[in-house]
């Protein structure tokens, strides 16, 4: 039965697709709304694959997909993630560079208010978590049933892009931030793989595709001039991707290294696919708008429905008022919870107070000379 909602889902996706004829190519397949649509279908992916780890149904086909697909689902966002990033810094510069910071904060701020709901959702749910696990959650050492790994990639992604660039003022030196945030990742790689191995696998194993959306970002023109000749570099290319793809998947329990390349070489193929294939619906962008709501906030309804029994006799009834919960819980939160008016100088009362105050105290010490 959950395999028709997966099909559902299929179609809702596929609506206004368009595929290019021989020798025609998308040439703006990197634009934003895209992109972004494209990020949708993996949302939805990712709460597929959260639901089944509670249920453990593998006899359909979608849990099928997801379990080849694994982690591989979220290494596109990192991807998008990185290559946007890297396209504001070339725009902006420092000035790019130094909003970075403070997108970390707000997102972090979020993470710790959903940390809040999960300890009230706990509390409903008689799920008992001592006071330390909920502390060292909140630095990501820890967590209460939350997929928290997402959260830190993220906002510790921000702050090395944040030190990789704010440095490089020129635009001709960009290169030098990308060796830079290389770097970084790959020290951050190696502490986790050394000290958290195998139980924090997770939360590195997507880490190059960051670094891949700066180099993707880098090189663009160079990759599209090679593919986008004909339709035989291109097919000729995709066909050498997926084989690589393929050689570096059965390897990747045996090598670290197959295992963080096979993700790379993914979001390589899923961008390639993107080139001859066009998503754009308001479906998926609509998704994709509260992604990052929609990971942190998914498993406090999945738990909710799993340990209260709901719709246990319809697996699709229970899927599908799971993926609306799931949907409507993120819309409700994004619409109420704006972290980033609190840093906003035309909204914030806060900032004006402060000001006021130094404005005060400097006419005093002037005063008093």
């Amino acid at each position: 039965m959950e395999d028709i909602f997966f099909f559902i889902l299929i179609i809702l996706s596929i609506n206004d697709m368009n595929v290019n004829g021989l020798n025609k190519f998308n040439q703006d397949y990197m634009d934003l709304k895209y992109t972004n649509s494209l990020r949708g279908i993996f949302v939805w992916l990712i709460i597929l694959s959260h639901h089944n780890s509670y249920y453990k149904n593998y006899h359909y086909l979608y849990t099928k997909i997801i379990y080849c697909l694994n982690q591989k689902i979220v290494s596109l966002f990192l991807f998008y993630s990185g290559y946007g990033i890297f396209e504001s810094l070339k725009a902006k510069g420092t000035n790019y560079a130094k909003t970075l910071p403070k997108k970390a904060l707000i997102l972090y701020i979020k993470f710790l208010i959903i940390i809040f709901l999960f300890f009230l959702s706990n509390l409903l749910l008689n799920l008992k978590y001592n006071i330390i696990r909920y502390l060292l959650s909140m630095i990501f050492i820890s967590d209460i049933g939350n997929s928290n790994w997402f959260a830190f990639t993220i906002i510790i992604f921000y702050i090395y892009s944040y030190i990789s660039f704010i440095y490089i003022k020129s635009i001709n030196r960009h290169f030098l931030g990308v060796i830079n945030i290389n770097i970084i990742i790959i020290i951050h790689i190696y502490f986790i793989y050394n000290f958290f191995y195998p139980k924090k696998m997770y939360a590195i194993d997507n880490s190059l595709c960051f670094v891949l959306g700066f180099y993707y970002s880098l090189l663009k023109k160079y990759f599209d001039r090679i593919l986008m000749k004909n339709d035989i570099h291109y097919f000729s290319i995709s066909s050498l991707m997926i084989a690589i793809y393929f050689y570096l998947y059965i390897n990747i329990f045996k090598s670290i290294s197959a295992n963080l390349l096979s993700n790379c070489s993914f979001c390589i193929i899923i961008i390639i696919i993107s080139m001859k294939i066009r998503f754009n619906n308001q479906f998926l962008l609509f998704l994709n708008s509260h992604s990052f709501s929609i990971y942190l906030l998914q498993r406090i309804v999945m738990s909710f429905i799993r340990y209260k029994n709901l719709f246990k006799k319809n697996e699709f009834i229970r899927l599908f008022f799971e993926f609306i919960t799931i949907i409507s819980f993120s819309c409700i939160f994004d619409k109420y919870i704006k972290i980033d008016k609190l840093f906003s100088q035309k909204n914030n009362k806060t900032i004006w107070v402060l000001s006021l105050m130094r404005k005060q105290k400097y006419l005093k010490i002037k005063d008093s000379i």
